[in-house]
């Protein structure tokens, strides 16, 4: 008789086990009213904005040539690559910007205090790149948007901490420069100097070392199984969300975001990069062509990271129990892989889950929505957890100033 087991996919083990961590959690709960309540606020233009690829990078922040997927391509898997924990930088340049603060209007000294590191004491420091009244703020989708000078200016550069925005325009600015940037051949050697170079980055990086071994790995990965072609690994998913997932994890080790609950001994699955990568190719090449996912991309979650439970939280939809808040609020760290670390990230992955149930009901009760959102087949697009991330951590990145702090983690993964 056959005995094949059949196994579960990456996305259905992040959706299975979050599920359970979340049914058990007492750290953080998600809150269904809040949900409900939200999801029937949202009008229509909000609703529209969460449905399909079409918001993906509206600042064109990425890099994208349509004559040439396979960069393009290369360039989303780089890009997610690295693409987490940048927070450390914000703490390494706390006490520059305090010097921005005090010393703007001197310009020698200011550039001397920039330059030298020297500390300056101040409880409350703002993020700013010149006058002290001008504060960066975000308008985008997808990664934050700079107002004012050019955020890779060496003096803007001394004062702020590094955001995704500076991977994403760094790596599309190096292929803008050479094309031949992100060549698997080159990926491979990859160490610190040379990243910093490629992206034009003034100190070392946040886990640098970390940075360039994944990059590495990407180069390695290409080569041994792809023919150094991301193209064909995107082919290979025989055009399925979840099967690139799959293939992506398979391939490159630092993207298996999985961690054993010390709870239980059970394995908790959260593939954020993973995920995102394919969330990426979907919306940048609109849904069509190597982003020609169709239904199955609704099988991706959202992308378990610092900044939506910060918007889940002020929205109610999460709640933090009394301890847990004031470790979160206090700054105090997260240790990677620790039972308060799990229960927050499977929380979040549930809550958007749910909002995504909440909000395919809506759309089934009240047709009325759907003039508001065109005609024809395109009209009735489905609801995907990646388009409510998106929505999700956009709010949060242009309120990130004013709002309560993201929970501290160390870890690769996010």
């Amino acid at each position: 008789r056959d005995t094949t087991v059949a196994m579960a996919s990456s996305c259905s083990s992040v959706r299975e086990s979050t599920r359970r961590v979340a049914a058990a959690s007492h750290r953080v709960k998600v809150i269904q009213r809040k949900i409900e309540q939200v999801v029937s606020e949202m009008d229509a233009r909000t609703i529209a904005r969460v449905l399909g690829p079409q918001a993906f990078d509206a600042d064109d922040v990425h890099f994208h040539d349509p004559e040439d997927p396979e960069l393009t391509a290369l360039y989303i898997l780089c890009v997610d690559a690295i693409n987490f924990c940048f927070w450390p930088d914000h703490d390494a340049v706390a006490h520059v910007k305090v010097a921005k603060k005090h010393y703007h209007q001197f310009d020698v000294t200011a550039r001397y205090l920039l330059n030298s590191g020297l500390p300056v004491e101040d409880a409350k420091p703002k993020i700013l790149t010149g006058d002290p009244s001008d504060e960066r703020g975000a308008d985008f989708s997808g990664a934050a948007q700079p107002r004012g000078p050019d955020p890779f200016d060496p003096d803007a550069l001394a004062a702020q901490g590094m955001e995704y925005e500076h991977i994403a325009r760094g790596l599309k600015r190096a292929l803008e420069r050479d094309r031949g940037a992100l060549d698997p051949s080159r990926l491979v050697a990859m160490d610190g100097p040379l990243l910093r170079e490629l992206i034009k980055w003034p100190r070392t990086l946040p886990l640098e070392n970390e940075r360039t071994r994944l990059l590495r790995e990407i180069g390695l990965g290409l080569t041994r199984h792809w023919n150094g072609k991301v193209t064909n690994l995107i082919e290979a998913s025989s055009n399925d969300a979840a099967n690139l997932v799959d293939l992506v994890v398979q391939t490159f080790p630092g993207f298996r975001d999985a961690t054993i609950d010390p709870r239980d001994g059970r394995q908790v699955f959260f593939y954020k990069r993973a995920q995102i990568f394919v969330g990426d190719v979907w919306g940048r090449f609109n849904g069509e062509s190597l982003g020609d996912f169709g239904d199955s991309v609704q099988q991706l979650t959202m992308f378990a990271d610092y900044r939506v439970p910060v918007v889940l939280r002020q929205l109610g939809i999460l709640k933090y129990d009394d301890a847990f808040a004031s470790a979160v609020d206090a700054g105090v760290s997260i240790p990677s892989g620790s039972a308060d670390e799990i229960d927050l990230r499977a929380c979040t992955v549930q809550a958007v889950e749910r909002m995504k149930h909440a909000l395919e009901a809506r759309l089934a009760k009240e047709i009325e929505l759907r003039p508001a959102l065109g005609s024809g087949e395109a009209a009735n697009p489905a609801v995907t957890s990646v388009a409510l991330d998106w929505f999700l951590w956009t709010q949060g990145e242009k309120r990130r100033d004013d709002s309560p702090p993201h929970h501290r983690t160390m870890t690769v993964f996010y």
